[in-house]
């Protein structure tokens, strides 16, 4: 990195810069009644890049850990898919990285969160596609569900780790959950895909529901 784009990169305001300023500046009577203020928003990005890695970790790891299992049976199917996941999990990663060190959309936070967020959305949908892609209709049952029961429980927790921002906690279930919702339909039937699928989005989406509420509440009393 030369001197000048060094400087530059310094000269940027960071979140916490931002959010200093939004807090200083009296916006009060033009704040809707509930709506977040803009250093509170701030706080609830800040917060989402900061636990981002651990959501992007878990969608690596439980892909990792998948594809050794599946591997075994169906190797072109198990690459196919680690290699769209790896893909996705590289641009969503790049992004986090860059505005975490400043060299990009630092001052701009609320784009970021944006570009974030359809990364995560592309991110999901590799991710819940192993339920298709990599099991066949006629796998194994026992691989099929164990697969199954990994990909939905770290969707919805990657989900969970992302509930800072509402839309960007969505984007990190909710595709993954659709494809995930398909596989256990082919492979157990609709009671599978119903009642162990569809009881397992429920119950995260009440507890992804209830986190995000807890901590744009705590940003509001701060903020």
């Amino acid at each position: 990195m030369t001197g000048d784009s060094a400087d530059a990169t310094a000269a940027r305001p960071s979140v916490l810069d931002l959010q200093e300023i939004a807090r200083s500046a009296d916006l009060s009577p033009r704040r809707r009644r509930g709506a977040l203020s803009r250093a509170a928003r701030l706080q609830l990005i800040d917060i989402l890049s900061r636990w981002a890695g651990g959501g992007l970790a878990l969608v690596a790891g439980i892909t990792i850990f998948s594809t050794i299992f599946i591997g075994r049976l169906y190797p072109m199917r198990a690459a196919i898919w680690t290699a769209t996941v790896l893909a996705a999990l590289f641009a969503a990663r790049r992004l986090l990285k860059d505005f975490r060190t400043g060299a990009r959309l630092a001052s701009r936070p609320f784009r970021w969160r944006a570009d974030y967020t359809a990364s995560l959305s592309v991110l999901s949908a590799a991710f819940g596609a192993g339920a298709v892609i990599a099991l066949p209709a006629g796998a194994p049952g026992e691989l099929a569900y164990q697969t199954l029961a990994l990909l939905i429980a770290a969707s919805l927790g990657s989900g969970i780790i992302h509930a800072a921002h509402g839309r960007a906690a969505i984007a990190a279930s909710l595709p993954a959950a659709v494809f995930i919702f398909w596989g256990a339909w082919r492979a157990g039937g609709a009671s599978a895909a119903l009642w162990g699928v569809g009881g397992a989005v429920a119950t995260g989406a009440l507890a992804l529901f209830c986190f995000h509420a807890f901590l744009r509440q705590r940003a509001a009393r701060r903020f």
